[in-house]
């Protein structure tokens, strides 16, 4: 995984997709969570490294649009980014939308304390 963001920048094979640029810090960050979301989430065993790796920077990047450092604002940019664009409303069409977000604050809490 740590070979996909290696000099800041990557492109996922999943798609044509705008390179991920970010900066050394943010890459270590996305990595970090990256991992953290395939340990705490064993449904998602099924996606690709590439397809995870990228949700999680798209998930960052919309959360440095807004700038908000608010930790359950942050799980459900995270959620909706999941949910909607990765596996195309399997937790909303399940009705798991509250644990699902409460697992993703969970793991947010831990990468940043």
């Amino acid at each position: 995984m740590a070979q996909i963001v290696s000099g800041a920048t990557a492109t996922p094979k999943m798609q044509m997709s705008p390179k991920m640029q970010m900066s050394p810090e943010r890459a270590h960050e996305v990595i970090q969570m990256t991992k953290r979301i395939r340990r705490g989430f064993p449904e998602l065993k099924d996606v690709p490294d590439e397809q995870l790796l990228y949700a999680t920077w798209r998930s960052f990047k919309r959360i440095d649009q807004t700038s908000d450092s608010d930790y359950h604002k942050m799980a459900n940019v995270f959620f909706r980014e999941f949910d909607r664009h990765l596996l195309h409303y399997q937790f909303s069409k399940a009705g798991e939308d509250d644990v699902v977000r409460h697992r993703f604050f969970a793991i947010i809490t831990e990468l940043f304390q």
